[in-house]
């Protein structure tokens, strides 16, 4: 396991930004401006380098990684954030993205968890 964390709080901003495909993680430290934007979650207790082949899991749905920004790993393990964009590219557009399989399906009013294995 590379990264796990429990969902504390999803910003009441988040439905839209899903139908544009971006979901966007912050740890609780996120700008209180932000968090409308975002899904919030509690410190990772994990490490590792998130990488294209693995997989993600959003509240009991799983999405592979397609491609991965050279900031990621530093701004996922340091301040819980990154921008999750579920359109399958194969290079990533920003340095903070991580691309993901086309489709978000997973149910955020339940909170949960997110791991990537």
């Amino acid at each position: 396991m590379k990264y796990n964390v429990n969902i504390v709080e999803v910003g009441s901003n988040v439905e839209d930004m899903l139908k544009t495909g971006l979901l966007i993680l912050f740890n609780q430290s996120a700008p209180e401006d932000l968090k409308p934007f975002c899904v919030v979650t509690e410190e990772n207790k994990h490490d590792g380098q998130v990488e294209s082949g693995d997989v993600v899991t959003i509240v009991g749905c799983t999405y592979k990684v397609t491609a991965v920004g050279n900031i990621v790993n530093e701004n996922l393990y340091s301040l819980g954030h990154a921008s999750l964009c579920f359109d399958g590219a194969k290079k990533a557009q920003l340095p903070g993205h991580i691309h993901l399989t086309p489709g978000f399906e997973s149910d955020l009013s339940n909170l949960g968890e997110i791991t990537i294995k």
